[in-house]
């Protein structure tokens, strides 16, 4: 079977993806358009948009239209993505019924949030407190499309289906050949490590401004914090820190606490109740903007339970 993963590769889940159907024998790829993020995940075929005109859409569809049989598409996004390639976005989903080709759909965040549904949800909505623009009207057309023509849609956390309820909850992923086994180290004195890939759906400046009152408490850790970096620094940083904070609002634990956790290290993050419901006890150290000063401040001088909790992130294999 051959399949297509496209048109972002977003934190590498196509990607992660694509590698694991090909070692299951597939022929799989994924294409990404725009220029490589500063993540520097690896994708098959890049395409400029650098130049506005409308074969940048039209030639990757006529290319993958005969010998792909599958199409999963990322971040909301077809092999037309954009209102300027001549056509609306989203123009090629029926074709590729048409054709008899199966198509879904994984949403990652960003691509699916509503706002005024996120702000009677989420009490720390970054709606709040951030310029994020948003646009609801367009959303849920977008969704309302790909629902029409999409054979599956998916999203990464179980918080999204109160934007998509009819989606099907599909886990994050990461490849743990890429993240050998360590033992669940912790320093009296921790590195802190904040990897934001975008401050304003994380929370940074609430995880800063808390981690400065401690500092002035006397309370001491040393903190790094990593953006903009290609993901191989990022790991190196992960697998080298003691604490591993992801985020203080967003409701869910993401793929920087999975890192977290396979690298036997401590994960903190922002966990809603149906993530809880979906997940119960997961090896996450739980905060929200209310808790996160008196919970950090706990979790840093009590190194016998940091080490605890980072040795069930992997398991009993990684001691």
């Amino acid at each position: 079977m051959r399949i297509l993963h496209a048109a972002r590769n977003i934190a590498n889940q196509g990607g992660y993806v694509v590698a694991a159907l090909r070692r299951l024998g597939h022929e799989a790829e994924i294409w990404e358009y725009g220029p490589a993020s500063p993540f520097d995940f690896p994708v098959d075929r890049r395409i400029p948009l650098d130049v506005r005109h409308p074969r940048i859409f039209w030639d990757p569809f006529e290319e993958a239209t005969d010998p792909f049989d599958v199409f999963p598409f990322h971040f909301g996004r077809s092999l037309f993505a954009d209102q300027w390639g001549g056509v609306p976005p989203l123009w090629d989903l029926p074709i590729y019924r048409a054709l008899g080709k199966k198509v879904f759909f994984t949403f990652h965040g960003s691509d699916c949030r509503i706002r005024s549904i996120h702000l009677e949800r989420n009490p720390w909505s970054y709606y709040r407190t951030s310029d994020i623009a948003a646009d609801d009207d367009r959303t849920q057309k977008v969704i309302q499309t790909i629902r029409t023509y999409a054979n599956a849609m998916f999203v990464v956390s179980p918080d999204y289906l109160a934007f998509i309820p009819d989606a099907v909850v599909m886990p994050r992923v990461i490849d743990l050949a890429d993240w050998p086994a360590q033992a669940p180290a912790q320093r009296d004195v921790p590195i802190v490590l904040h990897v934001p890939s975008r401050r304003g759906t994380k929370g940074t400046e609430r995880i800063l401004a808390g981690l400065r009152a401690l500092e002035d408490e006397g309370v001491r850790f040393e903190l790094r914090l990593l953006e903009g970096v290609p993901h191989a620094e990022a790991r190196r940083a992960i697998q080298d820190a003691d604490i591993v904070i992801d985020n203080v609002i967003t409701g869910d634990y993401e793929v920087v606490s999975i890192e977290a956790m396979a690298s036997s290290r401590v994960a903190v993050a922002n966990i809603f109740e149906a993530v809880a419901v979906a997940y119960p006890d997961p090896p996450v150290y739980p905060v929200d903007p209310d808790t996160f000063v008196e919970r950090m401040r706990a979790l840093i001088v009590d190194v016998d339970g940091r080490r605890t909790l980072a040795a069930r992130g992997r398991g009993p294999s990684a001691c």
